[in-house]
């Protein structure tokens, strides 16, 4: 008997956790996460940028002057947080504390790379700052995401500063959660790129079901944000945090597989009778 209503349990459990998922994957709304890069220098503008209504995501760079201000602020603003790793560009820009590049040694990456992941409480996950020629390195991209993953439970956002990263497929051979940067939001400081790029981020979400946008602490940009974040999910959307993002993606791509498997299995049976 007690093998019996052991087994019940189990039973009930994967048919409310399958009703879950099913919930879930029928939620159609698209959602959308914003994330705030460079967060550390820019202080006023930082502030605003903790303050924005919603679930936005705040990047920090290592080792700059507001750093752990500012995520000691985003955790009482309940804000999600990341870690901003700038990373070797093409342009051979000045990385700053904390940079990673290609003439590294194994051992000193690792090093650098544990004391930036030490450096922020409370990450959820980690981006590349920079970073158009070490995305494209496959050793260290290997380094890289090999050392996240022996960290902890982190995921990996590629901000694509290069159509030529090799960064996802890296994350995906380690097993983390990841994701590629939709749009860019204010490439050019301007309210009319801007509104564009904003516009572009709407159209993505409404075409696959959601969509990452990257933006900075810039006058222009957080004035925007304030202004139009308010009434994003009357137009249709939901802001969510990265990992709420990833999560939710995850959700829909175990219920495709689940059904198409289910619909699959049924062709085969039905193919046999």
């Amino acid at each position: 008997m007690r093998n019996i209503a052991i087994l019940l349990t189990l039973l009930f459990s994967f048919d409310a956790l399958a009703q879950q998922q099913h919930v879930a994957a029928q939620d159609s709304v698209p959602r959308i996460a914003i994330i705030i890069d460079d967060m550390g220098n820019r202080f006023e503008h930082g502030k605003r940028a903790i303050a924005l209504p919603g679930p936005i995501t705040v990047n920090i760079l290592p080792f700059t002057p507001h750093a752990r201000y500012f995520a000691a602020q985003a955790k009482k603003a309940r804000k999600e947080i990341m870690l901003h790793i700038p990373m070797e560009a093409n342009s051979d820009r000045y990385l700053g504390a904390g940079g990673l590049h290609s003439g590294m040694s194994r051992n000193e990456f690792n090093h650098i790379l544990n004391r930036n992941l030490d450096w922020i409480p409370d990450i959820k996950g980690v981006s590349n700052h920079m970073g158009s020629r070490l995305t494209q390195n496959e050793k260290m991209m290997d380094w890289f995401m090999t050392g996240l993953a022996s960290y902890g439970d982190l995921y990996f956002v590629d901000s694509r500063t290069t159509a030529n990263s090799v960064a996802v497929d890296f994350a995906r051979k380690n097993q983390l959660q990841h994701a590629e940067r939709d749009v860019f939001l204010d490439h050019e400081q301007t309210t009319q790129h801007v509104q564009h790029q904003w516009n572009s981020m709407l159209k993505t979400a409404r075409r696959n079901g959601s969509a990452l946008a990257i933006g900075h602490p810039y006058g222009v940009t957080i004035e925007f944000l304030e202004k139009h974040l308010p009434g994003l999910e009357a137009q249709g959307y939901k802001l969510v945090s990265v990992s709420e993002l990833l999560q939710w993606r995850q959700t829909r791509r175990n219920y495709a597989w689940q059904t198409s498997s289910f619909h699959s299995h049924r062709a085969a049976k039905n193919s046999k009778q």
